[in-house]
């Protein structure tokens, strides 16, 4: 089971900031989960929430500030002055990074409360440009936007986000449309869902996990991967599980 770090290792770091992605890469995750959206002068950046308020020392819509201008606020406010100056990352500068790190990328499309003008083809034009086709993948609540990246680059698979209440017949779903994953919420997430997702040939990646009970269930259904913000415990537990399993 893969473990994907949320936003980084956004449990102990300011979530979205190259130090978090740093963090979740010495802590051995296996693959970012990240979230892009454009700014006003159409910058894909790295931000989770349209607004700056819940993460930074300022307020409003992403989309009204441009990207030298959004480098002036600070992404610490869970953590006080604990972490420094951390600035909102363009996707260009987390690609220059992992460029050369063997870590996989999960790029969540944010096109779900606001559907930015070809996000999804500037997202697509900046991964060829850095040859990262291969180490990605897209995700989104916007299913409409994985349809498009299918369209635009049918080689990276994509994973259908839903919250709690999750999609019936997801996996139908997903297969339908050749997305080859289906995310939902933990929470939300059965015996029967599991089921049929694998009845489908989909794959599961769930979000978020942080705790050792929900670890256990997700190893015991077969899941692929576990969305979490603790990937340090995360990749722990499942050493020590894999490890007690195969006698080593």
């Amino acid at each position: 089971m893969k473990v994907i770090a949320h936003r980084g290792y956004s449990g102990k770091f300011p979530e979205n900031t190259m130090l978090a992605f740093k963090k979740a890469y010495k802590a051995g995750a296996d693959e970012i989960e990240l979230d892009v959206q454009l700014s006003k002068d159409n910058v894909p950046v790295i931000i989770h929430d349209e607004f700056i308020d819940r993460v930074a020392d300022g307020t409003g819509f992403v989309r009204n500030y441009t990207f030298q201008e959004l480098q002036e606020f600070n992404i610490n406010k869970k953590f006080g002055d604990k972490h420094g100056f951390n600035t909102i990352p363009s996707f260009e500068e987390y690609l220059y990074w992992a460029k050369n790190k063997p870590i996989t990328t999960n790029v969540e499309l944010k096109s779900g409360n606001y559907y930015y003008n070809e996000l999804e083809e500037k997202v697509v034009e900046m991964l060829r440009a850095y040859e990262m086709e291969k180490r990605v993948m897209f995700s989104s609540f916007n299913h409409v936007s994985l349809i498009r990246c299918k369209e635009l680059i049918p080689e990276i698979p994509c994973g259908v986000l839903t919250l709690k209440e999750g999609l019936g017949n997801a996996g139908y779903f997903a297969s339908k449309y050749h997305l080859e994953y289906y995310h939902p919420d933990f929470r939300g997430l059965t015996d029967e869902v599991v089921q049929n997702c694998k009845d489908y040939g989909i794959k599961l990646n769930v979000w978020t996990v942080n705790d050792v009970e929900g670890l256990q269930k997700l190893y015991d259904w077969g899941c692929d991967g576990v969305i979490t913000n603790y990937p340090r415990l995360c990749k722990n537990w499942l050493n020590a599980k894999e490890g007690t399993e195969t006698g080593t």
